[in-house]
């Protein structure tokens, strides 16, 4: 499995990102490869922790028209993206299982 993080600079307060972040939620579902998404709030804005099947699917989804989309929005901005390999064996052991192919 393959981890993605992202996280972005945001002023707007939750309520007013709720809806948006629940149509991007549902667009999420049908992603190529993800097993779930997190989703966090920072000091200074949103994000979310994404586990893929493999690393070609994260690379996938960040090369998408979906995150291309996100990335570009007005009023998010300095997005940080960082990549992890996920310790499958471990991680099953807490509930993040592979999606069977």
């Amino acid at each position: 499995m393959h981890g993605v993080l992202i996280t972005f600079d945001c002023a707007a307060s939750l309520d007013n990102v709720a809806p948006p972040f629940t149509d991007y939620a549902t667009a999420l579902q049908s992603q190529p490869g993800l097993i779930s998404k997190a989703w966090i709030s920072t000091d200074t804005g949103y994000g979310g922790f994404h586990v893929f099947t493999d690393q070609a699917s994260a690379d996938g989804y960040l090369g998408s028209e979906l995150a291309a989309g996100l990335m570009a929005t007005d009023g998010f901005d300095n997005f940080q993206v960082q990549q992890f390999d996920v310790l499958d064996e471990l991680s099953a052991m807490t509930g993040v299982h592979p999606i069977a192919a």
